[in-house]
Parts: C-alpha cells; structure tokens; sequence
C-alpha cells in the first residue's frame, strides 16, 4: 500500500522546491480519526499516506472500537508506514483513574507503539508528567506529548511551553504538540475566531531556537491556520489534528500547489489579525 510518488516533472510536484523528503523527519503530518469508517480509512491512506506521518485516535475512541477493527486500523497504517496512537485523553483517564500500568498493558496486547501523554484536561504535576514519560519510554513506547489546556478560553504561556518542551525532551518524548483542540476556536494561540496569536509565534521565534522548534507540532485543524503557520515556520512546518478530508489539500498548501501558498516570498505579516 506504500505507493511510489509518480515521475511528473518535479518542478510540477513541487513548485516550491522546498518540501522536505519525508526521511527528514520534518514538515510532519498528523490527521485526527474521530471514528471514521474502514473503508474510509483504507482509502485515505491509499490516495494520501505517503504524505501523512501519524494518525491519531482522536479523545478516548480507542475503546469503542471492537478489537478486530482497531488492530485492523493499525495494521493498514503500519503498510502504509504511517503511525497511529491514541489520543492523550485516554491516557489522563488512565491516570486520573490510576490505571497507568494497565492502559501500558492494553496498548502492548492492542499493538501500538506510540503513546500521547498530556495534562490537557487533568492537574498533573511536572514531577509526574516527567515520570509518566520515563515510563513510557523504559516500557518501549515513542512518546508525543501535547502541552496547553483544552478548556475553552485557555492560553499558553511562552516560558511555560519552552520549559515543557526542553523538559518531555530530556525525558526521552520525540515531539510536543501544542494544544489547538480539533475546534482550533478560543483556545491556545487561537482566538475564538481561529485567529493566530501573531505575537505569541514571534516570541517563540525569539526564546527558542530553529533546532528545538522541529519538535514542535501545531495542532491546525482550520485551512486558514495550515496557511498561516506554513507563511509563518516555512513549508516544513509541523501540523496536527487535521481533518482526514484535508490530507491532500494540506500537501497542496504546503509545495504551492493551491493559490494561497503559491508565492514563496510572503512575509510572515500576511497572519490575519483582528
């Protein structure tokens, strides 16, 4: 299921000549499932999964699934070489619940290898988050972590988001995602429009450099934030919770393939205020 890009002239696959190959590990993509179809599923992996990285099983779906279909998920993923995890809700329900060990337990037997863990609607202090991922990481699982609240009018805090991502980091975590929910409304950098905190992307640019920013992945649901954040972190910026619907527009957007991302002298200014 793993297909070949086609032999279009490369000018034309790519007219930015920018995107990165996907062995770089950069310009990552994350689809949100919030429970759709097999069929579905086997599809979008067979017409877009050479441009899609993870996909994850969006809140605490992953255990209205009978086990057949979920594993059947997995695998299809897996040849298409496109990982898929649970979302970081069912991990704090595990832990609010005290049920670390056995959730760890039930991703093995399941047949996951990724794991999310966030505090997006639990107290969790740092100390705890920092031993969860070890955890994890000892027991065998990659581990994402998210960081932001997922209440509605919640912000994120630029020395805040730095030291949690230094810290997951150490800790053994692969990438952060920063909270955006699957609404991207009235919530971390967005306003209850979906509209980009401008300022709050260039005080990131200033407090923490190139390098550490790939580990960053911006939850974007909305079109108009893909096109935002690609203008504002280039064409290789990383994007989650995007619609499945979404996968091949987003690589439109990305190698200037659609009107709105076709010019690559754009200034990160043209981010839309209020």
């Amino acid at each position: 299921m793993n297909y070949p890009q086609n032999d279009w002239h490369p000018h034309l696959i790519d007219p930015s000549g920018e995107r990165a190959n996907r062995s770089e590990e950069l310009g990552l993509t994350m689809l949100i499932d919030k429970g759709i179809s097999i069929g579905l599923f086997e599809e979008i992996l067979q017409l877009a999964g050479q441009y899609i990285d993870y996909i994850k099983l969006g809140f605490g779906t992953t255990m209205l699934y009978p086990m057949e279909l979920l594993q059947k998920k997995i695998r299809l993923a897996k040849k298409a070489n496109v990982i898929v995890y649970p979302g970081g809700t069912l991990f704090e329900i595990a832990f609010h619940k005290g049920l670390i060990k056995e959730y760890f337990s039930f991703l093995k037997k399941v047949g996951f290898d990724h794991i999310e863990i966030s505090d997006g609607t639990i107290d969790m202090p740092s100390s705890k988050r920092r031993k969860c991922i070890l955890e994890a990481v000892n027991q065998g699982f990659t581990v994402i972590t998210e960081h932001g609240k997922k209440a509605t009018g919640s912000q994120i805090e630029v020395k805040e988001l730095k030291r949690t991502l230094y810290s997951d980091l150490e800790c053994g975590a692969s990438y952060m995602i920063v909270e955006g929910r699957e609404s991207g409304e009235d919530v971390g950098i967005y306003n209850s429009k979906g509209i980009i905190d401008k300022e709050f992307l260039h005080e990131i640019e200033k407090m923490i450099p190139m390098h550490m920013r790939n580990y960053l992945i911006w939850e974007a649901p909305q079109k108009q934030q893909q096109n935002d954040l690609i203008h504002f972190w280039g064409r290789n910026v990383n994007l989650g919770n995007i619609h499945f619907e979404d996968a091949f527009n987003l690589e439109c957007l990305r190698r200037g393939l659609r009107f709105d991302t076709f010019l690559t002298d754009r200034p990160g200014s043209i981010l839309q205020t209020d």
